[in-house]
């Protein structure tokens, strides 16, 4: 690598992108998993708490999205979501089994790219990463 700093390349959010990952909702941990497929190495970022981005270091691109305490805590913090996830709920698997085409997939991720992508206007100061910082964390 050429550089001291990551990029996440939040433009790779986008709808039609994430129509094409993984939506993976584990109960016993109440962990929301939403990622591509097949599955990519990635730098995993906290935004603030309430959501790690999962992205390729080399590209920046977003790979991922991951929610701990979803029900327990962020649908409760973020109640706009719950009712559509009320619906999604039944779409989300475990392990790697087909996605079912439905609308209701899409209108779930239609409401999340949005939800996410107007989290990141209001929190912008995650654009660039320190790679020492970020290994010093670890």
């Amino acid at each position: 690598m050429k550089s001291d700093t990551m990029q996440i390349d939040f433009s790779t959010m986008t709808l039609d992108r994430m129509k094409t990952f993984q939506l993976v909702y584990h109960d016993d941990e109440d962990v929301l998993f939403i990622r591509s497929e097949p599955a990519q190495a990635a730098t995993s970022f906290d935004l603030e708490g309430d959501i790690w981005i999962r992205f390729a270091p080399e590209t920046g691109e977003i790979v991922g999205l991951e929610i701990e305490d979803f029900e327990g805590i962020f649908l409760k913090k973020y109640p706009q979501i719950a009712p559509a996830w009320a619906e999604a709920k039944r779409l989300c698997r475990h392990k790697n089994k087909k996605k079912e085409a439905d609308l209701t997939w899409e209108s779930f991720l239609l409401i999340l790219v949005n939800f996410f992508l107007a989290f990141l206007k209001k929190n912008p100061q995650q654009a660039e990463l320190d790679i020492a910082a970020m290994q010093a964390q670890a």
